[in-house]
Formats: C-alpha cells, sequence, structure tokens
C-alpha cells in the first residue's frame, strides 16, 4: 500500500485491529453515496475504537482517533494517516495551532470518507486528482448530483468537504505520497472585516450568504419551551442527562466541554454558600477541556450550581460506586448516567445531542448549538430589558441603541462563550434588532400595505 511510514506502521495495526473487534458495536453508516449508485449500499464506514483498549495497547495519543474502511472494507491507511497527524497537530492546513478533538475529528472523517465514495463511484484516483476534481467534487453536491436525495447542498456543507479535500490532497503531495498538487488561491485583507488579518483561501469556493439568526429554519425558542423540553429530558432519559443539558442553556459551553468537565472542577458548596453570602449572582468555575484548547473561566448561576452540587454529593456517589464495580477503576467525569443498562458511564457528547435532538417535546431544529445560540440571545435580550426600565421600555428604544448596547454585552459575554467570530457577532447584533422591534414594524408595514 502506498505511502505507509515505518513510525506510524504500529499505529496502523493498532486502529485496524481494534477497528475489526469494534465494527459492528460502534460503526457507522457512511452518507449514501448520489447519482447512478446511490441505490447501492455502502460498506464505507467511520468507526470510533475503544480509546480505553488503545490506551492499554500504548496508543493514548491516538486512541481517540476515528478509523476510515472504504466501501470493500479496505482499511484507507494513507487516510488515517492524516487523520492521525491532524490529531497529533503534525500537520494543520492553516498551520494553526488548535488541536482537534472529538467531534471535530469525526467530522473530519466523515468529510474524507464522502470524499472515498465519490473517487471510487466517479473513477478518480486520489493519487492523480487535480485541483479540478475537486471543483467537480464541490459543482456536484451544489447541484444535487451527489447527495442523499437529490436535493443541492448548502454552500457551507459543500465548502467544508471541498476544503478538507483540498487539505487531504496537499498534504499526500507534502508528504509524498503522490505527485505535486496545484490550488489556486487568493488572499483576502482589506475591506473583507477579517479578525486576524489576511487570510488565504481557494479560489472557486461556493459562494455563502450570510444567515442571521432570524432567517431560515431555526426560529429562537422561548425560555417557557426550554423549561418544558429539559423537564422532558429529565422525565425520560435522567436526572444526570437533563443538568448535562441545563449546563449548556445555563452557561453557553459546548457540549464537548461539557463531557470533558471532571467533578473536580466543579465548585465546592463551601465556594457556592460564600458568593451568596455577600449579594453574588454567580460563581466562577474553570473550563480546562475547550475548543482549541484554550482555557477559560465561566460564570454559573448560584440556584444551578447548588443543584449540581447536591446531586454531587448525593445520586453521583452511588452511580461512581456502580462504574467502579463494573469496571475496577474510577471515572472522574461530573456527568455520570443513571440509565440502568449503563449506570456510571460518562454522558458523552454525542448522549448530549440526542437529547437535544430526539427528546420531545423539544423546540423545532433544536441541537446544543442552537442552545448556545438561544443562551446568547435570551441573555443579551434579558440584559437590554433591564437596560431600557426607565426609558419606556425596550421596544420604545431605537436600533442605534439597541446595535450600541448589544455590541457592549456581547463583549462581555465573549469570555463566558468561548471563541466568537465576528461573523457571529453580527448575526447576534441583526438578530437583536428585530427582536426589539423593527420585526414588528415591517409585519406593521405589510399589514398597511394588504390593507
Amino acid at each position: 500500500m502506498t505511502g505507509a511510514l515505518h513510525s506510524d506502521a504500529p499505529s496502523d495495526r493498532a486502529t485496524c485491529e481494534v477497528g475489526r473487534r469494534d465494527r459492528r458495536r460502534i460503526g457507522l453508516d457512511a452518507p449514501a453515496i448520489g447519482g447512478r449508485s446511490a441505490g447501492r449500499r455502502s460498506m464505507a464506514k467511520v468507526f470510533i475504537p475503544d480509546p480505553e483498549r488503545l490506551a492499554d495497547r500504548g496508543y493514548e495519543a491516538v486512541a481517540h482517533v476515528p478509523i476510515i474502511f472504504d466501501s470493500t472494507g479496505r482499511y484507507c491507511r494513507e487516510h488515517n494517516r492524516y487523520l492521525r497527524e491532524r490529531a497529533r497537530l503534525d500537520w494543520h492546513p492553516g498551520g494553526g495551532a488548535d488541536i482537534p478533538r472529538g467531534r471535530t475529528l469525526g467530522n473530519i472523517a466523515d468529510r474524507l470518507l464522502n470524499l472515498i465514495l465519490w473517487c471510487e463511484a466517479r473513477k478518480v484516483e486520489w493519487q492523480t486528482a487535480r485541483y479540478d476534481d475537486v471543483l467537480r467534487y464541490q459543482s456536484e453536491q451544489l447541484a444535487g448530483k451527489w447527495s442523499r436525495d437529490g436535493r443541492s447542498l448548502s454552500p457551507s456543507t459543500v465548502n467544508q468537504r471541498a476544503d478538507e479535500a483540498t487539505s487531504f490532497l496537499r498534504w499526500a503531495a507534502e508528504r509524498g505520497l503522490r505527485g505535486p498538487f496545484e490550488v489556486k488561491t487568493i488572499t483576502r485583507s482589506a475591506g473583507t472585516k477579517l479578525k486576524y488579518g489576511p487570510k488565504t483561501v481557494r479560489i472557486g469556493r461556493a459562494k455563502e450568504d450570510a444567515i442571521s439568526l432570524d432567517t431560515g429554519s431555526f426560529v429562537l425558542p422561548t425560555p417557557e419551551e426550554i423549561r418544558e423540553w429539559l423537564a422532558a429530558v429529565g422525565r425520560k432519559r435522567g436526572r444526570a442527562k437533563m443538568l448535562a443539558c441545563k449546563f449548556i442553556m445555563h452557561t453557553g459551553a459546548r457540549r464537548m466541554e461539557v463531557e470533558a468537565v471532571t467533578v473536580e472542577q466543579w465548585p465546592a458548596a463551601k465556594n457556592i454558600a460564600y458568593r451568596r453570602s455577600r449579594g453574588l449572582a454567580f460563581v466562577p468555575m474553570r473550563l480546562v477541556a475547550t475548543k482549541g484548547g484554550r482555557p477559560r473561566t465561566i460564570k454559573i448561576p448560584l440556584e444551578f450550581a447548588d443543584e449540581v452540587r447536591n446531586w454531587i454529593d448525593t445520586k453521583r456517589r452511588t452511580h461512581a460506586y456502580r462504574y467502579v464495580k463494573l469496571h475496577n477503576k474510577e471515572t472522574r467525569s461530573l456527568f455520570l448516567s443513571d440509565h440502568p443498562a449503563g449506570h456510571g458511564r460518562p454522558i458523552s457528547a454525542q448522549t448530549i445531542y440526542r437529547c437535544f435532538s430526539e427528546v420531545a417535546p423539544h423546540p423545532r431544529d433544536w441541537s446544543p448549538h442552537k442552545g448556545r445560540h438561544a443562551f446568547a440571545c435570551l441573555w443579551i435580550l434579558h440584559a437590554l430589558r433591564l437596560d431600557a426600565l426607565g426609558r419606556g421600555g425596550l421596544s420604545a428604544m431605537p436600533a442605534d441603541w439597541v446595535m450600541n448596547r448589544g455590541e457592549f454585552w456581547l463583549k462581555s459575554l465573549q469570555r463566558q462563550f468561548g471563541h466568537m467570530s465576528s461573523a457571529t457577532t453580527e448575526k447576534y447584533l441583526h438578530w437583536l434588532v428585530h427582536a426589539c422591534g423593527i420585526a414588528d414594524m415591517a409585519a406593521g408595514w405589510h399589514q398597511f400595505l394588504d390593507a
């Protein structure tokens, strides 16, 4: 097989061996291939190996890395090596320093698998593919010729897949696994509102629309809808999973960050009591495992901090004890399952996602990411309402006041929220203007016109 390095061979053997054992248990179906082959069932898979088993064998550094098999069940050696180098930050498409973990690696693996299936269906060899082939791969998705149901995919999804294909082929060329791969690029600088300076992008990327939060399929839920959904999670999935979901809604944390929190990180009872005695509303907590690996301090409402603290000191002890009895080792994860079939098992980011998307009733188009949006928007909206007290109320305030004060509160929220790009900030500000009366004015104009 082409391009295997001796230093990577042990990792190949270990991941392939564990992958074979775990296929039936944790295999995920790849997207159905489009075009004339749409009816054929693909055997291509992305597998998540057992990280504990790999760590015990001495491969802890790559124990969390997904494994890709093509439609014939063949272990994709070069693609898996690319995943491992991305995971260890031995190679980064933009020379960045953010270590991809968890769902990020899963997304990279899914995009690589999609590229593999396209190459198989279109008889394209990645060893000889050109940038024109990447653009064809991109255009077929935009046209719906390469999608699950024949519908065109969004420019954002298409760009992510084509960008990953470009990165993989660049990497393969740099590693000597194929011939040179020429990419047409352009550097964006002045006038593009780039937060981190000039940026080099490939020519031919699909044009993405700037979609604000008040458009598209997502409608910001009401607090009542969120409370009803959280209550349903508690009834149907247990209190521990409800608390994990509630953590996102109270702090704006990402689901991967919730999964990574340890019991030692949660504020102690005496710290919570001290903050309450001083008349404060929040208690700080340090998030260590974050997106990009940059720790940050977040604020937790005292009532929620107390709720989780009481659960830690009572029910969680039972769950932790049962986990030790079953696995003969301790777990320091904060949120442990109370389900009889998996008592004490750490609650994963994927489980949290399912609580958002599957437990009904839930807000429309609901996910942990949309929960972060809801937290940010409702938090700022509440702050603006307090600001507008004594001034005739929020609906009486002009749009420029909403924009200025909204930007102030967004900056206050950035440390709590983690990375917030300028594009995300602009989306929130536009949504706030609409939420604070502009949308009502527009509706009034249409009613007037109809009358």
